[in-house]
């Protein structure tokens, strides 16, 4: 019968073991996850913006494309491709100032998930 208790003991003690090294890895691992919803954030955010200005540029060619038909006079046709051509580097100027919006947040975020990592490793 002794033996059987023995087991127990053993296999009690093999458990307690394994559940410290899932909890020890948890705990390492736990300022990561910050980390990993910051990147999933930023990708979503970039990939969202990204939609947008192809979009703009989807935009402005079909504007372009159809311009040499809406008017007999070259020079009419070549004014409204230079406006439409203006206004879109208007647009992706507000775009590229967007994007730095989202590198500046992103940037923030990244130094508090940092010193909160570093912070758990005191």
């Amino acid at each position: 019968m002794k033996n059987v208790f023995e087991n127990l003991n053993l296999t009690d003690s093999m458990n307690e073991q394994i559940k410290q090294l899932t909890d020890m890895q948890s705990n390492a691992l736990e300022p990561m996850r910050d980390f990993a919803t910051l990147a999933a954030d930023a990708l979503e955010q970039i990939a969202r913006q990204n939609y947008a200005v192809i979009g703009d540029v989807l935009e402005f060619s079909t504007k372009q494309a159809h311009l040499p038909m809406s008017s007999d006079n070259v020079t009419d046709v070549t004014s409204a491709q230079a406006d439409e051509a203006k206004a879109l580097v208007e647009l992706l100027n507000s775009r590229a100032a967007e994007y730095t919006e989202i590198v500046q947040q992103f940037s923030a975020k990244a130094k508090e998930a940092a010193e909160s990592a570093s912070a758990s490793f005191k």
